[in-house]
């Protein structure tokens, strides 16, 4: 039986979603808030006609939210009804994520036409519909054709998620390497990452990635490290891209200094931020602020604590962290949390505040230096001045 006899038979979504997998030969897939879903492409279905650009709206709602989170989005997308299907490459829509005057709806089905319109200047010129009484046939051979030339759209890696990056390596591979002393991991990391798989992007690393045959190995003073388990490994490297850009690979190497892992247990006292809110923290951050943000501005987090807020920074040197008492200055120094970073005990409230409530620096002289003159100079507008970003959370 033909996808249009199935179709017109099809009482509800369900069987709209079923005449497309056997009528597509689907055998991998799962159905959830992508109504169907592959490695290789994601659809949206809908029972009634709906138009396609409104179903792609939807659709793109939740390749944002994978990419929001580090996981991996496929090459393609499609969208289904009952009478007609669209193809496009997910490459194509990626744009649309850069426009930050894009309001984004709180989920995929409040994606509605005002918000579809918006995002047709994007895509509209590059996804192809096949009416399905018309071109059953030619939509069937397109997708397959499509899913035998389409490549796996893997996220890149930045100095902005550097932090994020390194944190899941170690989770993943980091922990696999048995007798890895953790000092060491940022050493292997950055071995693994400035690597495309068969040769080495840059050359006189502390540390090498090897291969026996198609088992990673990593080298490290002498002594080969084996994973106890591949599949993290595989898991990690189907999401991101290797190696990063060339533009970026030596500013990421020299923030080495900042990879240290991190365990949340570490983090004593009554105030302190959570790891995961600390993460979606930085996802808004790179999202508002844009690329290179924590290269263009400098931090000052007035109420640091013990600096937990700041662990997923990638670029410590542009890093001020004050805090009311002193005793957290001592846990950060030991733990060397944010190690290159400008830590110094400060009240916000109270220190150098003259008596008419205005601010003097002078009174105290304990804000450094090159944060009082940045933040003159923002105030004069002066040219080239750095912008500043206060990112605190006060424990009230």
């Amino acid at each position: 039986m033909s996808l249009i006899d199935d179709l017109a038979k099809a009482k509800s979504e369900e069987d709209v979603k079923d005449a497309y997998i056997k009528a597509l030969g689907l055998k991998q897939y799962t159905k959830g808030l992508v109504d169907i879903q592959t490695l290789e492409i994601w659809f949206e279905s809908k029972d009634a006609p709906t138009a396609p650009i409104l179903m792609f709206a939807q659709l793109l709602f939740y390749v944002r939210d994978a990419r929001r989170k580090g996981e991996s989005i496929p090459p393609l997308l499609a969208v289904i009804d009952r009478e007609k299907a669209a193809i496009m490459e997910t490459a194509k829509a990626l744009p649309i994520f850069d426009d930050k005057s894009l309001e984004w709806p709180k989920s995929g089905s409040k994606a509605d036409t005002k918000f579809a319109a918006k995002i047709a200047p994007y895509i509209e010129a590059h996804f192809v519909v096949y009416p399905i009484k018309e071109g059953e046939k030619l939509f069937i051979e397109a997708f397959k054709q499509a899913i035998q030339n389409g490549r796996p759209i893997r996220t890149p890696i930045t100095p902005d998620n550097l932090r994020q990056v390194f944190d899941k390596w170690v989770e993943r591979i980091g922990r696999e390497l048995d007798g890895v002393a953790e000092s060491d991991y940022a050493l292997l990391f950055f071995a693994d990452i400035m690597h495309d798989g068969k040769k080495a992007a840059m050359e006189n690393l502390p540390a090498r990635l090897l291969h026996d045959g198609e088992k990673p190995l990593f080298l490290l003073n002498g002594v080969t490290y084996e994973l106890a388990s591949e599949r993290g490994y595989r898991q990690f490297w189907a999401i991101y891209h290797r190696p990063p850009e060339a533009e970026h690979r030596a500013y990421l190497l020299e923030r080495r200094d900042s990879l240290l892992p991190v365990d949340e247990r570490s983090f004593k006292g009554a105030f302190y931020t959570p790891l995961h809110i600390v993460d979606k923290a930085y996802e808004w951050l790179n999202m508002t602020l844009g690329r290179n943000w924590q290269k263009n501005y400098l931090v000052w987090d007035m109420c640091c604590g013990v600096g937990n807020l700041e662990v997923k920074h990638s670029n410590h040197r542009n890093l001020f962290m004050s805090t009311l008492d002193a005793a957290d200055i001592d846990v950060m120094l030991a733990s060397r949390t944010c190690a290159a970073a400008t830590r110094f005990q400060y009240d916000y409230l109270n220190d150098d505040v003259d008596a008419l409530g205005q601010i003097d620096y002078s009174l105290s002289n304990k804000l450094p230096l090159e944060l009082r003159t940045a933040i003159a100079d923002f105030k004069a507008k002066k040219k080239g001045a750095k912008k500043i970003l206060v990112l605190i959370n006060p424990p009230y």
